[in-house]
């Protein structure tokens, strides 16, 4: 997954008018369900890890160590599938960019340097609480580091979401054209175009589902209009979403939505109905094997969540889209030979 192919993949759906799907995981488990529906849906799409999914990965705790355990099996999970995926790190919050995206892509160039095949193929800055002369000031500090690692950046415009993410909680504020008008001269004096990197503003969105989203998806339009670019969107906080709002949340330019809320749900819901329907016997150290072996609970959640995923995809009408490509032979040399 090149820079150029991760474009092309976002040109195509900003002009066709879909949206991929960018599931957020934390393991293996959740890492194959992800996948599984992206290709039961033939769609690309994201698989991102949070630096909370990262630090769980990591048995010190540490960040930049579990984003590289948990990249590398995203990595090499995604050779088998037959739909390009893009992975990602999600949410890096102001005040952990010294602890975790600016080491964690130091550690990448080295790890490039070193001939290691490439882990990750985009990473997000959320400057959204920062005033946007911090915001715009970080992002022309990360640039070069993506650069450095094949990657493409997203960022957030000034403005907050609702609800809670990593522990970080908001009331919803709405972007303004004057914060995105700054971002944008950010990346045009780096010598960028709207379509080289991805933007998130706020237009409503809430993350989980403690806060009800109050969305304005024509704020989009109303934006690119003012500005005079049609960037590149990103939906935070799609979980909970009304159909009608993310669907009309893509018709003005969005071509990227975050789901991690409800595939969180689906999966532990399978889990938890695979265990209801055992009755009890999971708790059986004699006759419950079959019920209380975590292959078996584990399988029922990727399950669940597996079928979300393609139901995402089918929402923002990616789905499909890769069905007349094996993409391996595009995006592995190994393969192509």
């Amino acid at each position: 997954m090149t820079t150029e192919t991760l474009k092309g993949l976002l040109k195509d759906a900003h002009e066709n008018g879909y949206a991929y799907p960018a599931i957020n995981v934390s393991n293996l488990d959740t890492g194959i369900a992800a996948m599984a529906g992206l290709s039961q849906a033939k769609s690309a799409g994201f698989i991102q890890i949070s630096v909370g999914a990262a630090k769980q990965a990591s048995p010190v705790n540490d960040p930049v160590e579990g984003s590289i355990v948990l990249g590398r099996t995203l990595r090499d999970l995604r050779k088998s599938q037959h739909v390009p995926i893009a992975i990602h790190t999600d949410h890096c919050h102001a005040d952990m960019v010294d602890v975790w995206l600016v080491p964690l892509l130091k550690e990448l160039k080295v790890l490039k340097d070193a001939g290691e095949e490439k882990i990750f193929d985009s990473f997000m800055f959320d400057g959204s609480h920062d005033e946007i002369h911090d915001n715009v000031a970080t992002i022309c500090r990360l640039l070069p580091l993506v650069k450095a690692v094949d990657g493409v950046l997203e960022v957030e415009a000034g403005g907050k979401w609702g609800g809670m993410e990593d522990g970080v909680a908001d009331k919803a504020v709405f972007s303004t054209p004057e914060d995105v008008e700054e971002i944008q001269r950010t990346f045009e004096d780096a010598g960028l175009t709207a379509d080289d990197y991805l933007l998130a503003v706020a237009f409503g969105n809430a993350h989980g589902t403690a806060v009800v989203p109050d969305l304005h998806p024509e704020l989009l339009s109303e934006i690119a209009q003012k500005t005079g670019e049609r960037n590149l969107y990103v939906f935070h906080g799609g979980s909970g979403s009304p159909d009608d709002d993310v669907r009309a949340a893509v018709a003005n330019g969005v071509v990227k939505m975050n789901v991690d809320t409800d595939t969180q749900y689906a999966y532990t819901a399978g889990v938890d109905q695979f265990l209801t329907d055992a009755n009890g016997l999971q708790r059986s150290h004699r006759e419950g094997k079959k019920f209380f072996d975590p292959r078996h609970w584990n399988a029922a959640g990727r399950k669940s969540m597996t079928a979300k995923v393609v139901e995402v995809a089918e929402l923002l009408g990616s789905a499909g889209h890769a069905e007349s490509v094996d993409y391996r032979s595009v995006l592995d040399p190994v393969v192509a030979r």
